[in-house]
């Protein structure tokens, strides 16, 4: 009420009083037209206010994830760092059994090659040479003694056989579970330069709304200052 007063001319006797009350009501209104503009500049700043605030909150979230997609991504890479050696491992005992097996199996076909070369293929041809009975005892034991080491043979070649298809079972499994794990990894990879972009995506929207809060801010002096000069001019009058 003060400053509404300190607005009107001292020569009250040059208006009337209906023209004072006119004069009253313009200023009274056009300060309110003015308030509002302010609420309404306040308004948006505190509505942007917010909004970069979530954005904020939804960017350090986002960050959070790409962190722990780092950290995950390091313990796929280990992960395949420690396939890689078992593999390598698993290569070698397959190799291993695979070389026994090779060597009882050439070993089997040089007596076999050789019983041919000597005409004594089969027990019954060795029995059949027999010229007596005590030559045909000595025959019996001795075809005993070649049949436990054929059979002794043959259980060698059939365990090393058996330890050459686990082996190779053991690193085809090996193998798919690298296989797995490097599918992971592209997944994950994949994952983290998506949750970059929309880091970078938000970020790039935290400094538009930086200038536009700064814009509104800049506004929000311009209404004021605007208001002080209208005071000041009508004091002057």
């Amino acid at each position: 009420l003060s400053l509404i007063l300190g607005l009107i001319p001292t020569k009250a006797s040059a208006l009337s009083s209906k023209e004072i009350k006119k004069q009253i009501e313009a200023l009274k209104k056009q300060n309110k037209e003015l308030e509002q503009q302010i609420e309404d500049v306040q308004d948006q700043y505190e509505s942007n206010e917010d909004e970069i605030a979530d954005m904020v909150n939804q960017k350090y979230a986002i960050d959070q994830e790409i962190v722990i997609l780092y950290d995950q991504i390091e313990n796929i890479n280990q992960q395949l760092s420690a396939f890689g050696l078992l593999i390598a491992d698993q290569q070698d005992e397959l190799d291993a059994a695979q070389g026994k097996l090779d060597d009882l199996t050439l070993k089997n076909k040089e007596r076999i090659r050789a019983m041919e070369e000597d005409g004594s293929l089969s027990y019954w041809s060795v029995l059949f040479k027999a010229n007596s009975f005590s030559d045909l005892l000595d025959r019996l034991n001795m075809i005993d003694e070649i049949a436990a080491a054929d059979r002794r043979r043959l259980k060698e070649m059939s365990e090393a056989a058996e330890e050459v298809a686990m082996a190779k079972e053991q690193l085809q499994e090996e193998k798919d579970e690298l296989q797995v794990t490097k599918d992971e990894l592209d997944a994950t990879e994949t994952q983290l330069l998506a949750k970059q972009a929309e880091s970078q995506e938000l970020l790039n929207q935290l400094i538009l709304k930086g200038y536009e809060l700064e814009g509104l801010y800049d506004q929000y002096e311009l209404e004021i200052e605007q208001i002080l000069d209208d005071i000041a001019m009508k004091e002057a009058e």
